[in-house]
């Protein structure tokens, strides 16, 4: 464990000179007061502004996982080809470090975006959000999305930012498809989907909206939990075999 918080320092102090940590706050500040300016300027109910809201943070996660988690794996290849973190004692801990720290500055981001959006939105329209908004809205958004990191990481390091971010890309996209009807049936079965659409679940829940299809929500849930273990093992066993050559 002494070896893990060493690597997650490392990690930290490594990244703490790039754009990984302004990305971070860049993105989340940016997200939170164009829906802001968007709730004062439209004319729509304040649900449809709120769910505008998630919908925004659900569809951006996968392109912002894919940039971040390019960064990360830049940071190493320049600084020698992944060697350094390839000879260190332990892989596992390592890569799952960095993954702790991909995580956690996700986290992080996230209820940003919700605590500032959160907070301002009372005062531009007068709604009043209840408290478990600030809870479990980027709960949900992040865990649903952790399975992506592991996918990304192994992209990143395998591929470069060529494949990596394209597949950010198609996965933002895809996630507005399968936020329609087109996901119907589908969407739980596929990782782009789980957020926008839990998002939605978490607003019918929270504001007592009828519901959709329990059954879906139930299986969505837990595929999710079961492909991100399993992703999070994939990454791990790739890495002991990992290399340190890239096609991109």
């Amino acid at each position: 464990m002494h070896e893990y918080f060493r690597y997650f320092r490392s990690d930290l102090y490594k990244l703490r000179h790039s754009w990984f940590f302004p990305v971070h706050f860049i993105f989340p500040v940016c997200g939170a007061v164009l829906m802001l300016l968007y709730a004062k300027i439209s004319n729509s109910k304040d649900l449809y502004k709120l769910a505008a809201f998630l919908q925004i943070i659900a569809l951006a996660y996968p392109f912002v996982v894919s940039v971040v988690c390019q960064m990360t794996a830049e940071q190493e290849k320049h600084a020698g080809h992944s060697q350094n973190m390839l000879t260190l004692p332990s892989r596992g801990k390592a890569i799952f470090s960095k993954f702790t720290v991909l995580i956690s500055s996700g986290l992080l981001s996230t209820a940003l975006s919700t605590v500032l959006f959160g907070n301002l939105f009372p005062l531009l329209t007068g709604a009043r959000l209840p408290s478990e908004f600030f809870i479990t809205v980027p709960a949900v958004l992040w865990s649903s999305n952790l399975l992506l990191y592991g996918l990304h990481l192994i992209l990143a390091f395998r591929f470069g930012p060529n494949l990596g971010i394209s597949v950010g890309v198609v996965g933002s996209l895809l996630s507005a498809l399968l936020q329609t009807g087109l996901g119907t049936g589908v969407w739980y079965l596929i990782p782009y989907g789980l957020g926008i659409r839990f998002a939605e679940s978490t607003l019918t829940k929270m504001f007592q909206l009828p519901a959709g299809s329990s059954f879906e929500l139930h299986i969505g849930i837990i595929f999710c939990i079961s492909a991100t273990c399993v992703m999070i093992g994939i990454m791990m066993l790739w890495f002991f075999r990992y290399s340190g050559t890239s096609t991109d």
